[in-house]
């Protein structure tokens, strides 16, 4: 008795679960699920013969046992195959004991009532129309047979025997064959889908009304008829009034508004989403990845049937879209859930409070990743300091050997002499600026400007021997470029591409400058696409690879900024990259 609804050998022991029995197993299932209607009009048939035809007969008692037994085979409570444990596995037979012990009139009533409640649980929670018209009859016949026999009997009433009784009561079994014409549920919605709530509503109410109607016999002396009818029109007058308090029109709250501030203090499949959201928090620490994966979450719950999120840096969709949704916004991420039904006032608080917990998350995952940048910088600047020392004697060195050279002798050669007046000086220059830079990081290294035809000879001549295919829109361009900007964006630029060709010989290099209408240097090649987790981080962090644009670049794109220039990745396809830094425009 440790599993519900399956025969002796259905499945094989605990610890040989192979791929094989598995699957007849969930074949199995889903057979038996494909003949929900079916068995659940074969169990009201046998309630019919067991508490009709049978009533207080020998087999009327087998046929309660056999109607319960083919509700444990319907029944939607517990998968096929699921061990239960030996306290739940007694009360379920308990049950069955009860029933078929107490040959009572009552039992029987009871019992048609929960199972109506259990019934019109079930309906409630289902979507297709047809799958609802099918346990809507289901309801119905047990409804009328509850007040057209069962009632009478137990309240003592006189019920006639002939023929046309005997008929009108045999016909209500048309109900459950029409049923077997309608679908049966999913084997997904068959199997948990009991709404607690609307089981224990509609059992209260078709209580209430069974009681009803022998209080108003009892009140009014009036046949049985009648007193169905006043308590069936007391029981409409008394939902018509609470369905006005639970939304009254006006500026009133209402029942609806404190009933949802109750649900939300209830534990809800929310709490799970949260623990997870902690999870990936705690696991996670690129922002955009952990958004995802929050967002994920939101898919499994019962209401909802898909979400789209947007940041400034990334946008994304999970799920159906549908009629009813509602949108929110916070710390710069927003988030529109989609619902299969309107989303009442309370409900919509309580999703947008989870919109803030998730905007915090991502700020803090932000701003995690911003300080990890921060300490990347901090860490090349310290380095710079440590080197400054050496850069230091080295231009104290050089610039002894340039005052040698300027004052030698004449009997010394004039060639050396003469190469050493003209290179060195430079030498000490640029290395002047270099220790300038590592100096203060912080501030506009050098704002230099450069005639564009004088930095495009440079250019020129430093890469010349490279096979690079140079074009300028005017060659004798007298416009003035930032000197140190263009020259690290071009050496990082062309370097990248030159590391490129060592993998494939074949490969294309063109760059470009443009003086008019506005500044901008463009350099292309043909060799593969970047990858897009390099492409997500290209100019707002380092990124670590092993053929470069990784440090070169991030820092070239914020001193590109400082001086109104932009650097970005204009194409990113195969067999054609190209990166290119802009003049910002007055009106951008």
């Amino acid at each position: 008795m440790g599993r519900m609804s399956e025969a002796p050998d259905s499945l094989p022991p605990s610890n040989a679960t192979t791929p094989s029995s598995l699957t007849l197993a969930v074949a199995r299932r889903v057979g038996l699920h494909a003949y929900g209607n079916r068995i659940l009009g074969l169990m009201l048939l046998l309630l019919h013969a067991a508490y009709v035809w049978g009533q207080g007969e020998a087999w009327g008692q087998a046929m309660v046992l056999a109607h319960y037994g083919v509700f444990l085979l319907w029944q939607p409570f517990f998968s096929g195959q699921q061990h239960l444990p030996w306290p739940r596995a007694i009360g379920v037979l308990a049950v069955g004991a009860a029933l078929v012990v107490l040959d009572s009139i009552w039992a029987a009533a009871l019992w048609a009532v929960l199972l109506a409640g259990l019934l019109a649980g079930v309906t409630v929670s289902l979507k297709p129309l047809k799958e609802r018209i099918g346990l809507w009859l289901a309801v119905i016949y047990l409804l009328l047979l509850l007040f057209a026999w069962l009632l009478p009997h137990g309240f003592g009433l006189p019920v006639r025997q002939d023929g046309l009784t005997l008929l009108l009561r045999d016909s209500m079994l048309m109900l459950p064959v029409l049923m077997i014409l309608f679908p049966s549920p999913s084997p997904q919605q068959q199997t948990g889908i009991v709404d607690l709530l609307y089981t224990m509503l509609f059992v209260l109410v078709i209580g209430v009304l069974a009681l009803g109607s022998y209080a108003a016999m009892q009140l009014t002396h009036s046949d049985y008829g009648r007193g169905v009818l006043i308590s069936l029109g007391t029981m409409s007058l008394s939902l018509l009034i609470i369905a006005w308090l639970w939304q009254p029109r006006g500026e009133a709250s209402g029942l609806r508004n404190l009933f949802s501030r109750y649900v939300l203090s209830l534990g809800l499949p929310l709490e799970e989403w949260l623990k997870q959201l902690s999870d990936s928090a705690d696991r996670e620490p690129d922002p955009e990845i952990f958004l995802h994966q929050a967002m994920a979450g939101f898919t499994h719950l019962p209401w909802s049937t898909g979400v789209t999120w947007s940041t400034a840096q990334s946008q994304g969709e999970l799920g159906a879209q549908s009629r009813h949704s509602v949108s929110f916004s916070h710390q710069g991420v927003e988030v529109r859930f989609y619902t299969d039904a309107p989303v009442n006032p309370a409900f919509a608080l309580h999703l947008r409070l989870l919109t803030e917990i998730i905007g915090y998350f991502h700020a803090a995952k932000t701003r995690e990743r911003m300080m990890q940048a921060n300490a990347y910088t901090q860490a090349i600047y310290e380095t710079g300091s440590r080197l400054t020392h050496d850069v230091k004697n080295l231009l104290q060195s050089l610039k002894t050997l340039c005052s040698a050279a300027e004052h030698s002798r004449p009997d010394q050669a004039m060639s050396l002499q003469s190469l050493m007046q003209r290179q060195l000086p430079q030498m000490a220059k640029r290395l002047e600026i270099t220790l300038d830079k590592l100096k203060s990081p912080t501030s506009a290294a050098d704002r230099k400007e450069i005639m564009a035809r004088e930095w495009w000879r440079n250019l020129n001549n430093r890469y010349g021997r490279d096979n690079v295919n140079f074009h300028a829109d005017d060659a004798n361009a007298s416009a003035w470029l930032p000197q140190e900007l263009f020259d690290s964006v071009a050496d990082n630029l062309v370097q990248n591409a030159l590391r490129k060709r060592l993998s494939a010989p074949e490969l294309h290099i063109r760059v470009d400058l443009q003086t008019s209408p506005i500044c901008s240097l463009t350099v292309c090649d043909t060799g593969e696409m970047a990858a897009e987790n390099v492409t997500e981080k290209l100019f707002h962090a380092p990124v670590s690879t092993h053929d470069g644009l990784g440090i070169g670049l991030y820092q070239a794109a914020k001193q590109a900024t400082e001086l109104g220039y932009r650097l970005r990745l204009r194409e990113n396809r195969e067999g054609y990259v190209c990166f290119e830094l802009a003049q910002l425009s007055e009106a951008g």
